[in-house]
């Protein structure tokens, strides 16, 4: 076995991998943190405007000839929309930031949401006189962050060593080396919008972000995948439908013990009769 085959095959062996170290849960904003928490503060990031999300709104044929499908949008880069939407989000995070500043950004091993990323936290040691410096965090790529998969070629990755050279500042340990070892694994099982493969993935990642030191992170991934994260612990569709460089904040925590639901008094009382 090759040394890139067995490198894919070990990435594969951890995503699947239980999640099962702690019992989670997402809740929404960023409540006080009791002194000696774990709860870590998530900045959940949207991908700014790719080529595949214009071309979709733009041109009428492109479902009905079934363009998406094409080797013209396998990891489709931003638009230059989409790169200036990422550039506002930079100023954005930057007021947010008085709050909690991420120690980490996770981000998707894709062109766009790499690029959205970048653009979102800027490195500049040495801004125009009276602007702070802007230090960019570490990046860590993951593929347990990427877009559910599907038939789509825009969510096709390329391989790693492009993405790295593009990305040096990017951690790419996280991602198999050479070609992508996720898109013959589709996630479209029962549907594309209700995935069980896409769910399990969410939740890895969940418990990937809760054995990272870092309390303060920011995730940049995909909608579909996010509304995979989201909708298990209740939030509604106004929170998880998610537009084009939209940020949710959110609370990543143990999960509160509930309490049993049989009371003392029903296990000492003796069977009760049946009306």
């Amino acid at each position: 076995m090759s040394l890139r085959r067995r490198s894919s095959l070990l990435l594969l062996l951890r995503f699947s991998a239980s999640s099962a170290e702690a019992d989670l849960e997402l809740v929404r904003g960023w409540p006080e943190r009791p002194p000696g928490s774990a709860a870590k503060r998530l900045t959940l990031i949207r991908h700014a405007e790719a080529l595949h999300n214009r071309d979709a709104r733009q041109m009428p044929n492109y479902f009905t000839d079934g363009l998406g499908h094409t080797a013209a949008y396998w990891d489709s880069p931003l638009t230059p929309e989409g790169e200036q939407q990422a550039r506002l989000l930079a100023g954005k995070l930057q007021f947010r930031q008085e709050v909690g500043s991420p120690q980490l950004v996770a981000v998707s091993p894709m062109t766009r949401t790499l690029q959205t990323a970048s653009l979102a936290f800027p490195d500049i040691p040495e801004p125009a006189a009276g602007r702070a410096p802007l230090v960019r965090p570490p990046f860590v790529a993951t593929s347990l962050a990427r877009e559910r998969i599907g038939n789509h070629s825009c969510d096709g990755r390329r391989e790693r060593v492009a993405l790295e050279g593009e990305f040096p500042h990017v951690d790419f340990s996280e991602v198999a080396d050479g070609a992508d070892e996720m898109w013959e694994h589709k996630e479209v099982e029962p549907d594309g919008m209700n995935s069980t493969a896409c769910g399990a993935r969410a939740g890895r990642l969940l418990a990937w972000l809760w054995r990272r030191p870092e309390p303060e992170i920011a995730v940049v991934s995909h909608w579909v995948f996010l509304s995979h994260l989201l909708r298990p612990h209740g939030f509604d569709d106004a929170f998880v439908q998610m537009g084009n460089a939209e940020m949710r904040f959110v609370t990543l925590q143990e999960r509160a013990a509930r309490p049993s639901s049989r009371s003392s008094s029903d296990s000492s009382s003796g069977p009760k009769q049946e009306l």
